[in-house]
């Protein structure tokens, strides 16, 4: 008898273990019985389990933190006990777990979503129409998630920057769509063109939205509301415009954003909102907020992000990361007419004055990240500094139309987007001067205030790989000589080039030495 040790076989070939464990009255997470009889009920369950416990845990965590702890506006503290350490410090290969763990992750949510379509488009024929209509929706909401996760591997495994010049030369993914475990290496798949990648991704997004218009026009509208726990085509366009921007294709990006915003129920939080948001306040910029209870945090899926980069339920008096100093000055930029601090976002983002940290056995004051507070309902004592998580802001959207309009020639919608998002992030609006500039210094402009609305928030590595921006780490930090003095001496050795090779992640080496398929398929930089 031949026993295959679990290890060498391929992530892609079945569902693998979860990230995290979720209880809504449904099968056991990262385990797919097909034992239990075929209907509605089993189908509603799964759906729960592979639509919403996924995107719940793919939107929060080291999904989110990795790449911006990789980049530039964040540095790490001499005493973070290595935590991130590989990734933040520039020691990146083919074997690292921020490469592995997320691809198998990524697939697992494809393998699960590839079982349950067949199965729901199944039952179709066998149910009443009432429900007939909820299983058209749970399809769409499954192509949705499938996207989702392909598209988290389009724009970190891949070179997105080829889109528009070389789609069909440069490599994509490994097309997955339907599921059939095996441990017969020759049938796993290789890479896919970058073309091909992409074309999969919008057919799914495609058929995601055109399924949840159906629903929402003809049975109810209710998930297009601000703050919904559920999928909507609003959210759906928000992927799309997303997307759209990361491959280049700004016509696309402009007309999804503007669906988006262009639904009334959506507005920019402002003041109070605004800081009450990230503290889990349900408001009006919120496309989609998938639910989260404590007992979810009981059973051990993660909602901190907070963690990530301060590590505080360990000692709240010590961060594992703090801001670079130019991200502190960015959020320091606007004052009012009296000359105080006019970016609310110093307040969200910063807790608006210096925390105390225990620096070289005294304390010391710097400026901390805070943008992930926790909310005290999900506290349930460890883990802490849990939020729900927020995966589509209409901020993000506002930033969209302005940088692919200002590249395609649109300027004027460029500068009412940009212009309406700084207005809303001020505290005293009225102490904010049109933004007229044009041309390449709009763009910078607008690229700046993207930088800031979204730190901490994931888009770090995509949107450099795009803007094709370098740097230098090792940067003073003058706000603090003592703090300046304990930061990580690998962390500010970190330098980028404007095409570094590691601005795409690495296939992950179990995977490359498992599948004959991908030979010679690795991305540049990481050997074969």
């Amino acid at each position: 008898m031949i026993i295959m040790k679990k290890k060498y076989l391929s992530i892609i070939a079945g569902a693998a273990v979860m990230l995290s464990s979720c209880d809504m009255d449904t099968v056991q997470q990262g385990v797919i019985d097909d034992t239990e009889p075929l209907n509605f009920e089993y189908a509603t369950n799964m759906r729960n389990n592979v639509v919403y416990s996924n995107l719940r845990s793919m939107s929060v965590g080291a999904w989110v933190y990795n790449t911006e702890l990789q980049l530039d506006q964040f540095i790490g503290m001499s005493n973070n006990g290595g935590r991130g350490g590989n990734i933040a410090n520039g020691f990146l290969n083919s074997s690292n777990s921020e490469f592995s763990s997320p691809y198998q992750s990524c697939y697992s949510v494809i393998s699960r979503c590839n079982y349950l379509l067949p199965k729901c488009e199944e039952l179709l024929g066998k149910v009443n129409e009432s429900q007939a209509r909820e299983l058209r929706k749970y399809i769409a909401e499954t192509k949705f998630t499938r996207a989702y996760a392909y598209f988290y591997l389009l724009d970190h495994y891949c070179n997105t920057n080829d889109a528009q010049t070389n789609a069909e030369n440069s490599l994509g993914l490994q097309i997955v769509t339907f599921y059939e475990p095996t441990g017969d290496t020759s049938k796993y798949p290789g890479r896919s063109s970058l073309k091909a990648s992409i074309e999969f991704i919008e057919q799914d997004l495609k058929d995601a939205f055109d399924g949840l218009v159906e629903y929402e026009t003809t049975v109810s509208a209710g998930m297009c509301v601000a703050g919904a726990e559920y999928l909507s085509s609003y959210a759906v366009a928000a992927l799309q415009a997303r997307m759209a921007l990361a491959i280049g294709d700004y016509t696309a990006a402009m007309e999804k954003s503007q669906y988006v915003i262009g639904n009334t129920a959506y507005k920019l939080a402002t003041l109070e909102g605004y800081v009450n948001m990230w503290h889990d306040a349900n408001v009006d910029e919120l496309i989609f907020a998938p639910y989260v209870d404590a007992k979810e945090i009981s059973n051990q899926q993660s909602f901190s992000t907070c963690q990530g980069y301060n590590y505080w339920w360990a000692d709240p008096a010590q961060c594992d990361y703090i801001p670079t100093q130019e991200s502190v000055y960015s959020l320091i930029e606007y004052e009012d007419s009296e000359g105080y601090i006019n970016d609310v976002r110093f307040v969200a983002f910063l807790g608006g004055e210096p925390y105390v940290l225990n620096v070289e056995g005294g304390q010391s004051k710097t400026y901390v990240f805070q943008k992930y507070p926790g909310n005290p309902l999900l506290d349930t004592g460890t883990p802490m500094y849990d939020n729900t998580p927020k995966p589509f802001r209409l901020s993000e959207q506002y930033l969209i139309l302005a940088e692919a309009g200002i590249l395609s020639g649109k300027q004027t919608e460029a500068q009412k987007a940009i212009n309406a998002l700084v207005k809303a992030r001020m505290i005293s609006p009225a102490d904010q001067p049109e933004i007229t500039l044009t041309g390449s210094e709009l763009l910078a402009f607008i690229r700046s205030e993207r930088s800031k609305e979204l730190m901490g928030e994931g888009f770090r590595l995509s949107d450099l790989r795009r803007w094709q921006q370098g740097f230098d780490r090792n940067q003073p930090y003058t706000l603090n000589p003592d703090v300046a003095q304990t930061r990580s001496i690998n962390g500010l050795n970190v330098v980028y080039t404007n095409d570094d090779f590691r601005f795409v992640w690495a296939i992950p080496q179990a995977e490359m030495d498992i599948n004959p398929h991908l030979k010679g398929q690795q991305n540049p930089g990481y050997g074969y």
